[in-house]
């Protein structure tokens, strides 16, 4: 998956790799480990992701919650890119949405 994104707090855009689009090497971007899962993301954001699973590791899944564990797999950290961090502008390779039932 790959999430790109602005954040108006921070004044910068930023960029997120998942799975395989995390392998690609990228340049300008560092590595983030939690729970056996890699992500790469621009520095600016692999900091506050960084910060984020050491005091606030949990995620909202939609406006309006609940909240869960922050993770690193696919839906969770664009969940919590999306309600906590704010700025998601496009989205490529992501999770499919949940279907009523499944």
């Amino acid at each position: 998956m790959i999430v790109t994104g602005y954040d108006d707090r921070q004044g910068c855009g930023y960029v997120l790799r998942t799975g395989a689009d995390a392998t690609d090497g990228t340049p300008a971007s560092e590595e983030v480990h939690h729970g056996g899962l890699s992500v790469r993301a621009t520095p600016e954001l692999a900091a506050l992701l960084r910060d984020a699973l050491a005091h606030r590791p949990t995620a909202l899944l939609s406006w309006q919650g609940p909240r869960v564990p922050l993770t690193l797999e696919d839906s969770t950290v664009l969940a919590w890119l999306t309600h906590d961090v704010g700025g998601v502008l496009s989205v490529r390779g992501g999770p499919r949405p949940r279907t009523a039932g499944g």
